[in-house]
């Protein structure tokens, strides 16, 4: 009995997950990975519940689930929220850092001579999440 309770539930949140395939708006950019490991970058254009739609720069193609390892959308806040949370969290780190450096430079007059160029070194590595994927997965194939 709790096997089959088991796979009622795995089979339901199977299909929710392709479910948010369905959707996804009309000439929304996605990127599909197969099950062989081949990416293709390309609008989507619709989806039933065994086949994916999409137009690629040669025309539309069909590709059906069970090919299908990932769906992933593009999502270009993403990257921005990642890019600002990362330099901030750099930014900190480095700031942190740069006190550390010298934790008696205050006392002896200096006040945080290294607090500028830690912080600054932080949030210039942390600027690297601006580099991080815009695409967000609504589907994964387990």
């Amino acid at each position: 009995m709790k096997q089959l309770a088991f796979l009622l539930v795995a089979a339901a949140a199977f299909a929710g997950e392709w479910e948010a395939v369905a959707r996804i708006p009309p000439q929304q950019k996605v990127e599909i990975t197969t099950r062989e490991g081949k990416r293709t970058r390309a609008a989507f254009l619709s989806a039933t519940s065994e086949v994916l739609i999409v137009r690629e720069d040669s025309g539309e193609r069909s590709i059906p689930r069970t090919e299908i390892r990932r769906v992933r959308v593009a999502d270009p806040l993403r990257r921005i929220r990642r890019g600002l949370l990362w330099t901030a969290v750099g930014a900190g780190a480095g700031a942190a850092a740069g006190i550390a450096a010298c934790p008696s430079c205050p006392n002896e007059g200096h006040g945080y001579k290294f607090l500028g160029p830690g912080l600054a070194a932080g949030a210039g590595l942390g600027a690297l999440g601006f580099l991080s994927s815009p695409y967000r997965t609504v589907y994964h194939a387990k």
